[in-house]
């Protein structure tokens, strides 16, 4: 094992794993961590970052001498991914969830793509969506992997990324210098920190290089689907946009970015109606309305997406419409 562990310190692909733990299922959480230290292209590490949660996990990690645990106040899973990527060793390092796990051959695939010459890059790979019994979910699955592989294969990701978030965030192996440039995951964003941080690495002009042949991480599918989750996820998507909109975006995608926001400010406004929010939700949409109206009347979108943003566009409008009158029965 020393012999290895020295080979693969002088690599200059060595690749730093990051799970971020959090009073973690316990067989879940042995899958995740046993998928990381048996992959085909040995892990140089795997940084377990322990987010103020218990200290029961420990009791479950094999004895390997590339595990190392640290132990922080409960902050967040970005700031947790932060203190992480702080301790990383590797030239590249990889995320994985604490309920996810990757397939044995996902790193070997991965650091195969990049180009030695432009190592400062971002490596990301479809997924397999399974449901809480372990069983693939065919539909799912399928679904979310033609959405990545028709954004992916495209000319130019800036417009596909900034559209939605098509990565899962147990798949980037990213090389460490980009976070030096970019920064770390910001939690003001969260939990669509993930997203933002793809997105300025885009925007920042690293490479991003898209594995295609197949899953080589498995996301493990959670029902909570409850209104008031679809609004935290919802307003942080506003959030990510409306960063992205005041640090500056090339021309093209800066309509991307302006219709999507105007569209999902009307979202949530629609997920005010559902929580019986009624004076919240006619504030919200005379005041956004106008913008969605006005961007899906006069177009102003030239980018592949443009077409599925006006079907969305146009369903949030009559919804809103037939909505409105009956709000103001409510008082």
């Amino acid at each position: 094992m020393a012999a290895d562990h020295a080979d693969i310190e002088r690599s200059a692909q060595a690749v730093s794993a990051v799970i971020a733990v959090y009073n973690p299922e316990t067989e879940l959480f042995r899958q995740a961590v046993a998928s990381v230290l048996s992959q085909t292209m040995p892990v140089l590490e795997l940084v377990l970052v322990n987010d103020g949660g218990s200290e029961a996990f420990r009791s479950v990690l094999p004895d390997d001498g590339r595990i190392r645990v640290f132990t922080k106040p409960n902050e967040g899973v970005a700031v947790t991914r932060n203190f992480a990527i702080g301790q990383c060793r590797g030239d590249y390092i990889a995320f994985l969830d604490q309920d996810d796990f990757w397939y044995p051959d996902k790193l070997a695939r991965q650091i195969a793509m990049i180009d030695p010459i432009r190592t400062p890059c971002m490596v990301v790979s479809p997924v397999d969506v399974i449901d809480g019994e372990g069983k693939i979910r065919e539909k799912k699955s399928s679904k979310v992997l033609n959405k990545y592989l028709s954004r992916i294969s495209g000319d130019d990701l800036l417009p596909a990324l900034a559209d939605e978030n098509f990565i899962h965030s147990s798949s980037p192996v990213v090389h460490r210098e980009v976070f030096r440039v970019v920064g770390g995951f910001d939690d003001s964003t969260r939990p669509h920190d993930d997203w933002d941080m793809y997105l300025r690495i885009a925007l920042a002009g690293f490479p991003v290089y898209g594995y295609t042949e197949k899953a080589l991480s498995v996301w493990r599918m959670h029902e909570a689907n409850e209104s008031r989750k679809r609004m935290a996820m919802m307003e942080s998507k506003c959030a990510v946009e409306r960063k992205a909109l005041l640090a500056g975006v090339p021309a093209g995608i800066e309509p991307v970015l302006k219709s999507n926001l105007a569209l999902d400010k009307v979202v949530l406004a629609n997920l005010w109606y559902n929580e019986k929010e009624f004076t919240k939700f006619r504030d919200s949409l005379l005041l956004d309305l106008p913008e969605l109206i006005r961007w899906y009347v006069r177009g102003g979108r030239q980018d592949s997406f443009s077409r599925d943003f006006r079907l969305r566009a146009r369903d949030a409008i009559f919804k809103s419409l037939r909505r409105l009158p009956f709000s103001f029965l409510h008082r």
